[in-house]
C-alpha cells in the first residue's frame, strides 16, 4: 500500500537522475558520515578518485576538451567528470556509509563534534594537540 504523499524508494531511484540540472548535492558523499567528518579516503570529493581510476577523458577519447572552467588545459583536469558546471554525480561508494547527524559538545577549550562511530572533531586537535590543551585547561584552573 503507498501513502499518497509518499513515494517509494523506487520511485526516487528512477527520479533522482531525471532533474534537468545535476549539481554535487546529488552525490552520494553529501550523505556520507565520512565526507561529513572529512575522513573520506577519496579526498574531499569522490570526482577525484573517480579521475585516477576511470579518467573522464579516456572514458570518452572522441570527444573535444571540455573548456567550461578555469585551469581546464592544466595536466589532469579532463579526466575529472564534475568540472565548468558539468555534474556526474556518484551514486556508489564502496566506503559509504550513512550519515546519522553528529552531535556537538563542550571540551575543554573549545567545542566538538562528536559522530555517530565515536570520532571527535576538535578544531584544537591539529594545532594544538589533547595533551597541551589539557594542560593549558589545568594551568588556567590553577590560577
Amino acid at each position: 500500500m503507498k501513502i499518497s504523499d509518499q513515494i517509494s524508494m523506487s520511485d526516487y531511484l528512477q527520479d533522482r537522475d531525471n532533474t534537468p540540472i545535476k549539481h554535487c548535492g546529488q552525490c552520494v558523499c553529501r550523505n556520507c558520515l565520512y565526507w561529513w567528518s572529512g575522513r573520506c579516503p577519496y579526498g574531499a570529493c569522490f570526482d577525484d578518485h573517480r579521475a585516477e581510476t576511470d579518467p573522464y577523458d579516456k572514458a570518452h577519447p572522441d570527444e573535444p576538451p571540455r573548456m567550461g572552467w578555469s585551469h581546464w588545459n592544466k595536466p589532469g583536469e579532463q579526466a575529472h567528470w564534475c568540472r565548468g558546471g558539468i555534474f556526474y554525480p556518484v551514486h556508489y561508494c564502496p566506503r559509504f556509509t550513512k550519515y546519522k547527524g553528529c552531535q556537538v559538545k563542550e571540551c575543554l577549550k573549545c567545542n566538538v563534534a562528536v559522530y555517530q562511530d565515536g570520532y571527535i572533531a576538535c578544531s584544537l586537535v591539529d594545532t594544538l594537540g589533547c595533551m597541551a590543551c589539557y594542560q593549558e585547561f589545568e594551568e588556567h584552573m590553577e590560577d
